[in-house]
């Protein structure tokens, strides 16, 4: 019983080694993300160590985050920046409106339309990232083929949205959660996002 218990291949040991993973790479993508115009080059080097070194159980998970985070930090930069400006820009708007003094329908259709769009924003976001650690995109196509995959797979695109959003709830009520949420979220995305990338890419 007692090295059945230690046996690094048991159940709960390997759920443990499960859990060290998730929470360093979420420790490592809060990190990154700090200056926060480098969220997307962060978020692109987690799922890139999930994808690899989760799922495919390949070794040296810390180099790898770091080569990505490394190398894609310009086009991560810019995705960030763009895709941060739109989100601003309808978060204000639906917050102004569902703010607003008077409760009318208009008001309130509208409000529902800019909460829409964040949402959809939301399910293109939820490509960008792992499209740009797999594959080599110019930026304007990286934007194009994400909307296209969000687009021609939207109830996988509509389930990562709400992870992604129940991961923000989550930090706003107790930032606790950024010890294990990132992680998360992106090994829970990498059973969605995985069977289609298997579409468009050979064995690497």
């Amino acid at each position: 019983m007692g090295r059945r218990f230690f046996n690094p291949e048991t159940g709960i040991w390997k759920f443990f080694s499960w859990l060290g993973e998730i929470v360093s790479l979420s420790l490592l993508w809060t990190l990154c993300s700090i200056p926060v115009v480098t969220l997307g080059a962060a978020s692109t080097a987690l799922y890139d160590a999930v994808a690899h070194n989760m799922r495919r159980k390949e070794s040296d998970m810390f180099q790898r985050f770091f080569g990505t985070f490394r190398r894609e930090l310009k086009p991560g930069c810019l995705t960030t920046l763009l895709w941060g400006a739109v989100a601003g820009l309808l978060f204000f708007l639906y917050r102004s409106l569902a703010g607003s003094a008077p409760d009318g329908q208009v008001v309130t259709a509208w409000s529902a339309v800019f909460l829409l769009l964040l949402y959809l924003l939301l399910c293109v976001l939820s490509w960008v990232f792992p499209i740009l650690s797999r594959f080599t995109f110019g930026f304007a196509a990286l934007n194009r083929t994400a909307l296209r995959i969000a687009l021609g797979n939207i109830l996988r695109s509509a389930l990562m949205a709400l992870l992604t959003g129940l991961g923000i709830a989550a930090f706003s009520q107790n930032y606790f959660f950024v010890f294990f949420v990132p992680g998360l979220i992106a090994w829970l995305s990498s059973f969605l996002i995985e069977p289609v990338f298997e579409k468009y890419s050979a064995p690497d």
